[in-house]
């Protein structure tokens, strides 16, 4: 097999710390890493999230994401501990080898709409332990989300169950979300990541033949791709108690782990 030829296409880094759509700040959402680059001529995306989470972090885990039709490995996706609350959660998909997957509607783990996915025809591939990623593409959009079941929220979703918490930031070129979901039983509650990377990542231009098959696939679904920018909450009363909950995991410093 000859050597992998990686070639730099676009590579972003931004904060999206305090701007957000519908005034809804973000303390979770603090930076945002996009790269596609190009192997055996295969185009392959990148996407990194920095995550605020106070005292609590993740427990550092990489698990492969394979082909939904079969056992070849397409991707990879990385939860990594950092210090003072910063930890990451880091995505690489070969959109080449997701050409031919059928898109369809797609929902969170608790059943509740994808924040800014909505009700678009999605590539949803499932990695394991309930966490999945989620591709929404086309010539001219590109929305990559993440949603990662996590055992410590398992108690806020008995209690809570069927909410979506996502306010929506913009930094210009991405707009995206983080927070939290919860539902009723084990492994319906974590968290999710969603951003809409369309003016970094054109697939129009770095792989025209496979962004008409996403079209085509579009338009059989419905006329065009629109992601929906609205936050997404509950009622006040709601959000005071997820904030009592997630404060009490803040002050044991807990230890996020998928499921």
């Amino acid at each position: 097999m000859k050597n992998s030829v990686v070639r730099f296409i676009t590579l972003v880094v931004l904060s999206i710390f305090v701007v957000s759509c519908g005034n809804a700040p973000s303390n979770v959402l603090s930076g945002v890493k996009v790269e596609t680059t190009t192997r055996d001529n295969d185009v392959w995306m990148s996407f990194a999230a920095d995550l605020n989470l106070g005292a609590m972090s993740f427990a550092s885990v990489s698990l492969p994401i394979l082909h939904p039709r079969g056992q070849t490995q397409i991707g990879q996706l990385e939860l990594i501990s950092g210090f003072s609350g910063q930890n990451q959660l880091k995505v690489s998909v070969n959109l080449t080898e997701v050409a031919d997957v059928n898109m369809t509607q797609a929902t969170l783990p608790n059943g509740n709409m994808i924040p800014m996915i909505a009700n678009n025809p999605t590539i949803a591939i499932n990695i394991g332990n309930g966490a999945k990623v989620y591709l929404t593409l086309s010539e001219t959009v590109t929305a990559i989300g993440v949603a990662v079941p996590i055992s410590a929220f398992d108690s806020i979703g008995a209690s809570l169950p069927g909410l979506n918490f996502f306010p929506v930031v913009n930094s210009g070129n991405v707009v995206g979300t983080a927070g939290i979901f919860t539902g009723a039983g084990a492994g319906k509650s974590g968290i999710a990541v969603v951003a809409d990377v369309s003016k970094i990542v054109n697939l129009g231009q770095l792989m025209p033949s496979q962004a008409s098959t996403f079209a085509i696939q579009a338009e059989q679904a419905r006329s065009s791709l629109r992601l929906d920018y609205r936050s997404q909450s509950g009622s006040a009363s709601q959000k005071s108690a997820l904030d009592n909950m997630i404060y009490k995991l803040h002050q044991k410093k807990a230890i996020l782990r998928m499921r």
